[in-house]
């Protein structure tokens, strides 16, 4: 039967964040948890494709299922056997989305499926963070319900999503370290990035607060994720017992390649209202890397 609330005595908890910024991480730590109820799937992309953000992912999806189907055959035996199970999960999750606006029983009961009693339910889906008040007001609605937001340095998440694009197309690279540096050469030719949406901390940030109590917001620097204390006030934000993150579980950690001073520099200038609003807020708290990269102090 399908929900329209979240079960008794539950929380639900979404986790907010850049590409390359500690989610998958985070989802991994948090699962070793008894207290925490996951999906089958870590990434929902449920929001963000209702409000008409990620159609992409939406066509991905759909597009998934009707190549599978066009690939069953007509006869008896095991030969359809791995594409009628694929086709079975992507046709449940593709179910999220058949509700009608402001509507969802669908996506609750998609979330809740397995659910036995834990105290926080979790979607884990970083794309959220392009969403404006509007969506964060629906997604406070359901319930109770929290937001933790990770934060990482804007230089280094970025590079680090460069060499992630560039690892994954790595048939046609010759050399990593050029061909990472020719992708950063051309983003910042492009006049791209201090408007990426998924980068722009301060305009999510604000959307969020405008329309969701700051006691329900959890932010969370990338730099400090790994640490225990870190782990320990996630929890506690939670309301949950405390989890001992494994010290060599890192997610995604990548291929090398060093930031020339040069993209660095341009990087700096592209980030500059990010540097500025992040140390601004949070002041002695930010992160070392952050004041290191910015080329700004904070006293404290």
């Amino acid at each position: 039967m399908a929900l329209s609330i979240l079960p008794e005595n539950t929380k639900l908890a979404y986790c907010i964040g850049a590409q390359k910024a500690g989610t998958t991480w985070l989802y991994e730590t948090l699962r070793t948890s008894s207290q925490i109820h996951f999906s089958r799937n870590k990434e929902l992309h449920y929001f963000n494709v209702i409000a008409g953000k990620s159609d992409q992912v939406f066509d991905l999806r759909m597009n998934t299922v009707k190549t599978l189907a066009k690939e069953l055959v007509s006869e008896r035996g095991p030969k359809n056997r791995r594409n009628l199970r694929v086709l079975s999960e992507l046709a449940d999750l593709l179910s999220i989305y058949t509700d009608a606006p402001e509507h969802h029983e669908a996506y609750l009961s998609y979330l809740t499926q397995g659910f036995s009693g834990q105290p926080v339910i979790c979607d884990i889906t970083p794309a959220y963070a392009i969403l404006g008040a509007k969506d964060f007001s629906e997604m406070g609605s359901l319930g109770e319900s929290c937001f933790i937001f990770i934060l990482r340095d804007p230089i280094d998440r970025m590079w680090s999503q460069i060499r992630m694009a560039v690892s994954a197309d790595a048939a046609h690279v010759a050399d990593f370290q050029t061909a990472c540096e020719a992708r950063a050469q051309h983003l910042i030719d492009s006049k791209r990035l201090p408007k990426l949406e998924r980068a722009n901390y301060r305009r999510t940030m604000s959307e969020l607060e405008a329309v969701i109590p700051l006691h329900r917001i959890k932010y969370v620097f990338y730099e400090d994720l790994f640490h225990a204390h870190t782990m320990r006030d996630i929890c506690t934000f939670l309301g949950i017992s405390p989890i001992s993150p494994k010290a060599d579980l890192r997610s995604n950690s990548g291929r090398h390649a060093m930031l020339p001073e040069h993209l660095k520099h341009s990087f700096r200038e592209a980030f500059a209202l990010q540097y500025d609003f992040i140390l601004n807020r949070f002041g002695a708290a930010t992160p070392a890397r952050w004041q290191v990269n910015s080329a700004q102090r904070v006293p404290g």
